[in-house]
């Protein structure tokens, strides 16, 4: 079992308590109760989709990284070679969505919807919430497609 599976059968079971809990407490009429498991589950779900996401945004700076030393160690033309020598120098502060960009083709599907990511996990991270209604199970899909297919 990998991490993405583990994280999503521990995501899946708090969730599934939270949600039976909010189910009992509306049919006991117990308002606030339910309000109170209803956003428990958003806190679970923003916690795991922040962690799920510092998966990705890992691997696309290991493969950002990994790419640059490739091209600075194997092209010899100067013209071709300045541009990744520059990169080099500077890996350890390329923005996230620059080093997206060096991975896949900038506007392309792959890009935008890690971008789409990127901006929610942007919102989360700086005491904000989901910006726009997300399913966790396709997000999840997504991010673990994502972490394979960007090698």
């Amino acid at each position: 079992m990998n991490i993405f599976d583990k994280l999503e059968e521990i995501y899946l079971e708090v969730d599934n308590n939270y949600a039976s809990l909010e189910v009992k407490a509306r049919f006991k009429g117990h308002h606030k109760k339910e309000a109170k498991y209803s956003s428990n589950r958003q806190s679970n779900d923003e916690a795991y989709y922040l962690f799920m996401f510092t998966r990705l945004e890992d691997r696309v700076k290991v493969l950002s990284e990994l790419l640059i030393d490739k091209k600075v160690a194997s092209l010899t033309d100067w013209k071709n070679k300045r541009t990744w020598d520059i990169l080099h120098k500077r890996k350890k502060n390329i923005p996230f969505m620059d080093r997206v960009a060096l991975l896949t083709k900038i506007n392309a599907a792959d890009y935008m919807l890690i971008n789409r990511y990127y901006l929610q996990r942007n919102s989360i991270a700086h005491g904000g919430t989901f910006t726009t209604p997300i399913n966790i199970t396709t997000v999840v899909g997504d991010m673990k497609r994502l972490y394979k297919d960007l090698a």
